[in-house]
């Protein structure tokens, strides 16, 4: 007899140990089964709304003004046919004998000032012309183009992306406007054709 439970409890022993591991074994397969799963669905999930392209904020961007100081002065307008005498006499250019008519207009203010983008575009030129002095053109699509012209700085360059408000130069003087002082010239083209730009500020770009 004591020999006969000497090898039960070896017995009792390993088949109690057997069982252990093959339910940690169950268990941990189980488990990481478990685990894989929740693992693709959240890869599922995860990519099935973030491959979506959806438009969470659609805002409409209008032309902005050239500037940002306040008590900015117009001394030259966009000469129009049919404005009235007197704002015809306020649209033109005088420059060694010859009257030109406008074609923009030029903003005077008493210091320095910073000129700004009047909507997103990409800069097509900057060059500097005896007449006109440092010029930046900026299209914004397939139509219309601004100019600044008579810059003292520039802080842009050719082939750059511009953003509505952002500075572009500082204002300055032109040879062809010097008794203006300190200003702006300031142009607009649609199809390669200047219009007035004070129709075209508050605007949604498509409505030029």
């Amino acid at each position: 007899m004591k020999k006969r439970n000497s090898y039960a409890v070896p017995t009792l022993y390993l088949l109690s140990l057997f069982l252990i591991t093959i339910g940690v074994y169950y268990t941990t397969n189980s488990y990481n089964n478990y685990k894989n799963l929740q693992t693709d669905e959240v890869r599922y999930v995860s990519n099935s709304i973030f491959s979506r392209n959806i438009p969470i904020i659609n805002i409409t961007e209008i032309i902005r003004r050239p500037f940002s100081v306040e008590d900015i002065e117009i001394k030259r307008y966009y000469y129009n046919h049919d404005d009235d005498i007197e704002k015809k006499e306020k649209s033109v250019v005088f420059y060694e004998g010859t009257y030109m008519p406008n074609t923009g207009i030029d903003y005077v203010y008493k210091d320095i000032f910073d000129i700004l983008s009047i909507y997103d575009g990409t800069v097509v030129d900057v060059l500097e012309d005896e007449l006109l002095g440092k010029t930046v053109k900026i299209k914004h699509n397939k139509d219309i183009i601004s100019v600044y012209q008579g810059l003292s700085s520039i802080d842009v360059k050719k082939g750059d992306l511009v953003f509505v408000n952002q500075k572009i130069g500082t204002s300055g003087t032109n040879k062809i406007n010097e008794s203006l002082g300190n200003h702006l010239h300031f142009e607009i083209y649609k199809d390669g054709k200047t219009i007035d730009p004070s129709i075209c500020y508050d605007k949604n770009i498509s409505d030029i």
